[in-house]
């Protein structure tokens, strides 16, 4: 008969996800998009929400990162399109301004929200 004893240098295990999730979910609403165009990133916001290492608000930022990323370039684009003049196309200082907020939504908001995610995951 074996009787079961507690280890102290053992930790007690945790009543959240599976280690691997909160990195494999981050992964997912990165990369899936890419992957997949569409489902991966939408694979991703499943896993997130199911997930119960992220509160509500994270779950929000995770979700919509990469809308506003897409979104916000585009939409600018488009309204300099429209606003521009039949056959006239985008102004120039348009263009370049929906780069440069492109850019830096992929290379500063994009980096800062899954760190984000995956510090809030690991917690």
């Amino acid at each position: 008969m074996t009787t079961m004893t507690t280890d102290p240098q053992r930790p007690a295990p945790r009543t959240g996800d599976p280690d691997a999730y909160p990195v494999l979910t981050v992964l997912m609403l990165m990369l899936g998009g890419f992957v997949l165009p569409v489902v991966g990133w939408l694979a991703g916001v499943v896993m997130l929400w199911t997930g119960r290492s992220w509160t509500v608000g994270e779950k929000w930022l995770g979700t919509l990162v990469w809308p506003v990323v897409v979104a916000v370039p585009g939409g600018l684009l488009v309204a300099g399109v429209l606003l521009g003049g039949a056959g006239n196309g985008a102004p120039a200082w348009v263009i370049v301004a929906a780069g440069v907020l492109g850019v830096l939504a992929v290379v500063v908001l994009l980096p800062w929200a899954f760190v984000r995610l995956l510090r809030a995951g690991r917690r």
